[in-house]
């Protein structure tokens, strides 16, 4: 009696925590209802995840700033694999912070380029928003790059105020799937030496980005310059050559936490974030 007494008790808390597990597994993917009692974040901020992304890629970042009272979760933008945008719960919010998730994860960045214009459209025609603020990751912000030089000043869109940027790949070649080695970008006084074929198109479409867009560009660094562990510095630097000296400012975190993967859970980060997005 007493073995299956035990049995019983386990097999309770084994269910208690997948249970648990489950709803904070599902909260990761769905706005929060909690009511910001401070300001922090005066405009709406998008979370841009990279290639392959998914709900843990901000998830838990976002759940930082909630508990520093920094902004509330109070939507999630989904795009489904052929385009379309659905939003749950309320962008306008005070203090909003917005998780965008593609479904098709591993589109292409003009495929995410357009959906980030469709997003912005459906935040201004029915939530009246004027101007957000964007933190994207690596492949995500070479899109959200792209959109800017796409759209970046069509006046039926939200103005992108300031756009955060971490572990980005500008100028490799496929700037979404990890190569066998790290593609380093040789650099000169101008750019990139060798040039990728969308490096090239962003140069190009460059002079579109609204003159107003601030840049905040974080690069991790394990290796003494090298790169993140996927993305070279040389890489992620070549932003600083399509923009002018006023809009961009640069910052590489070094040490073990400064991971490709890691970047958008190191503490360090969330703390300089906060300062760009607040100043």
């Amino acid at each position: 009696m007493k073995n299956k007494h035990c049995t019983i008790l386990l097999l309770l808390l084994i269910l208690s925590f997948l249970g648990g597990a489950g709803y904070w597994f599902r909260s990761l993917a769905r706005p929060h209802k909690k009511v910001s009692k401070k300001t922090f974040l005066k405009k709406p901020v998008l979370f841009i995840h990279g290639y392959a992304g998914n709900r843990f890629s901000f998830g838990l970042m976002l759940k930082r700033f909630e508990k520093n009272n920094w902004g509330v979760k109070s939507a999630v933008v989904k795009v489904s694999s052929v385009g379309k945008v659905s939003v749950l719960g309320d962008p306008a919010a005070a203090g909003s912070m917005i998780q965008v998730l593609f479904e098709n994860n591993r589109a292409s960045i003009d495929e995410q380029a357009v959906w980030l214009r469709d997003i912005l459209e459906e935040l201004m025609q029915n939530y009246a928003l004027k101007s957000v603020n964007i933190v994207a990751h690596s492949m995500g912000a070479v899109s959200v790059l792209s959109y800017l030089t796409n759209y970046g000043n069509e006046r039926t869109l939200p103005e992108v105020s300031k756009l955060v940027t971490l572990g980005a790949p500008y100028n490799d070649i496929d700037p979404g799937k990890n190569s066998k080695t790290i593609e380093q970008s040789p650099m000169s006084v101008n750019g990139p030496l060798r040039p990728s074929a969308i490096y090239r198109k962003l140069k190009k479409m460059r002079h579109s980005i609204a003159a107003q867009t601030l840049f905040l560009n974080i690069i991790g660094d394990i290796d003494n310059g090298k790169s993140d562990g996927s993305v070279s510095v040389s890489s992620a630097r070549s932003l600083r050559y399509l923009l002018d000296e006023h809009v961009y400012s640069e910052l590489i975190i070094r040490g073990k936490k400064a991971t490709h993967r890691k970047l958008h859970e190191n503490r360090e980060i969330d703390l300089k974030i906060r300062y760009f997005l607040y100043h």
